[in-house]
């Protein structure tokens, strides 16, 4: 924040000022009659020289609520989005779960229908005004949002700016929504309320305590197999780097995915979790992972002592999680690898010969995976239609070591080479058509970034593409963008033959509400927005059109490469 003084006259001109001082410097928005203050405010502003967000025009409020997520999940600040009254907000709720379950912190604003019939400038003027109004707007929002309030006429508007931005900042992190009556914020304030003090964004992170990292610490040290899941840890900063010295040090496995919180290439890193590696471990460390396993198909021993370590290890807005604890620890999961590493030196000293065999032994757990993803990837690499799998090792042969991979249904996480921080972005809440908005957002926040989207073919077509590219157009915003074409719904495949393994489904060459064909030639939409596009379907002819694809990228051309695909689980 900073503390510079608002002079707005209006509502809606305090209102920019603060966004601003809040360290808002992006308004993704999708306008409607709501937003006339609003216009007004920012040629106002701007013509008297007053710093305010930068506005961005996006069609859809799919993609602005996704490009707000992947700005913030770049460079860990807040954006606003901004629509129109009930029914944008409508259109930002699945990307408004993800968010929440994601832990985003962003600010969503919606404009409310007039609240007058008449006696105000901004009273109701259209028959719309009327049909657009809810009883309670912000219930449309209420479960999916961290708090939610309405403005009201003559209150401090940068008051109510910073309490939404601190709720949002304070872990656990997430979006807040607040609604925008017509009239109020087209109304003369008497008094804008005073700017926010100079101090960072919500609350500082509650530190674990240090009995229970004692507690911990001794669990660990005395087990022979323990196994650490981590879940969303990387996302804080210094925990990716912490979690990889905490592992090194005393030989502990690590399972993670599809999430970055260990480099793909580390010794200790084991990949997905496993029945057998759950099996065998005596105590397991969940960090920051609402769902470590699946129940349904795999179960840790009855003698196995749990760890849950997360801001909340409960999960309350979860409502029904049933993972058993004998220790639970509230608090910032980065602090807590960095207070149980050192905890654990210490206590292992004595444990050598123990931690040495550990080591060994993941040491060839770790070879055993290396040599068949070769393998597979030996095999993959004459498949036609495209495995996933080659899709990544393919990425790996040109990308930058910093590249951002945002992945929706796309490349394979387990194939991907990614050693840095903050290289890929992902989401968990299956709100469809997040991947090409969080690219755009992820672009604007880190410009000098190659930024890659894998999305599959159904998850495209719910990014609302042609919004889509038109940002990237008009903001100048390039990006790759790969769809990943397999002429289906590949997760309904998955979930119907998991469930029924020898029914019809599973001698079926089509399946209702699974097939997307015919498929239309995805490559050629980027083109109506100034870009190119490609179909590739030879697998050696990949990595060649991910280099040309790249190349033009660098020259400030958006890119869509058509790939087809067969799904994850055929060979």
């Amino acid at each position: 924040m900073t503390d510079e003084s608002s002079t707005g006259e209006t509502a809606a001109e305090a209102y920019l000022t603060a966004l601003h001082a809040c360290g808002i410097r992006y308004v993704f928005a999708n306008g409607g009659t709501d937003f006339a203050p609003i216009v007004e405010s920012i040629l106002r502003l701007r013509s008297a020289g007053r710093a305010i967000p930068q506005f961005v025009t996006v069609p859809h409020e799919n993609v602005a609520i996704a490009m707000a997520q992947g700005y913030a999940k770049t460079c860990g600040m807040p954006a606003a989005v901004m629509v129109h009254v009930n029914v944008g907000t409508a259109n930002t709720i699945c990307g408004l779960m993800n968010a929440a379950r994601d832990n985003v912190p962003l600010l969503l604003a919606a404009g409310r229908t007039p609240l007058t019939e008449s006696g105000d400038a901004g009273s109701r003027d259209a028959a719309i005004h009327w049909a657009q109004e809810n009883f309670d707007q912000a219930a449309i929002v209420r479960e999916h949002v961290k708090w939610d309030y309405e403005l009201r006429a003559g209150q401090p508007v940068a008051t109510l700016v910073a309490r939404a931005l601190d709720i949002a900042m304070s872990e656990p992190k997430g979006p807040v929504y607040l609604s925008l009556p017509r009239e109020v914020l087209g109304a003369r304030l008497a008094e804008p309320g005073p700017m926010p003090r100079l101090r960072p964004l919500g609350a500082a992170c509650a530190v674990p305590s240090a009995p229970s990292i004692e507690a911990a610490a001794e669990l660990i040290a005395a087990a022979e197999t323990p196994l650490i899941i981590a879940g969303k840890s990387g996302r804080i900063a210094g925990a990716f780097e912490a979690l990889g010295e905490l592992a090194l040090d005393c030989a502990l496995p690590v399972v993670s995915g599809p999430a970055l919180n260990i480099a793909s290439d580390h010794p200790m890193n084991l990949g997905f979790v496993t029945g057998a590696l759950l099996a065998s471990a005596d105590v397991i460390v969940v960090i920051d992972s609402p769902v470590p396993w699946m129940p349904h198909a795999i179960q840790p021993t009855s003698h196995a002592k749990f760890i849950h370590i997360a801001h909340d290890p409960f999960y309350a807005d979860y409502p029904f999680r049933g993972f058993e604890m004998d220790l639970a620890i509230a608090g910032d999961p980065g602090a807590a690898i960095v207070l149980l590493r050192d905890a654990l030196v210490t206590k292992l000293r004595n444990r050598q010969a123990s931690v040495d065999r550990r080591r060994s032994k993941i040491a060839d757990m770790r070879r055993q995976i290396d040599e068949q993803r070769a393998a597979f990837l030996a095999e993959a690499a004459s498949m036609r239609p495209i495995h996933p799998a080659w899709v990544a090792h393919a990425l790996n042969q040109v990308k930058s070591a910093d590249a951002i991979i945002v992945e929706e249904l796309g490349a394979a996480f387990a194939f991907l080479d990614l050693k840095q921080p903050g290289t890929f972005i992902s989401g968990t809440s299956g709100g469809l058509g997040l991947g090409l908005g969080q690219a755009l957002g992820a672009k604007l926040a880190a410009p000098q970034r190659q930024v890659i989207a894998t999305v599959g073919d159904g998850s495209y077509m719910f990014g609302v593409p042609s919004a889509a590219h038109f940002v990237a157009c008009a903001e100048k915003l390039p990006t790759l963008t790969m769809v990943l074409n397999n002429s289906q719904w590949g997760a309904v495949r998955r979930a119907t033959l998991a469930m029924y393994p020898h029914g019809l489904a599973s001698k079926a060459n089509s399946l209702p509400v699974v097939d997307l064909t015919p498929s239309p030639d995805y490559e050629k939409i980027t083109e109506a927005f100034g870009g190119t596009g490609e179909r590739v379907e030879d697998p050696q002819k990949l990595v060649p059109a991910i280099e040309r694809a790249l190349n033009k990228v660098a020259a400030g051309t958006q890119v869509t490469l058509n790939v087809i695909t067969r799904t994850r689980d055929s060979h």
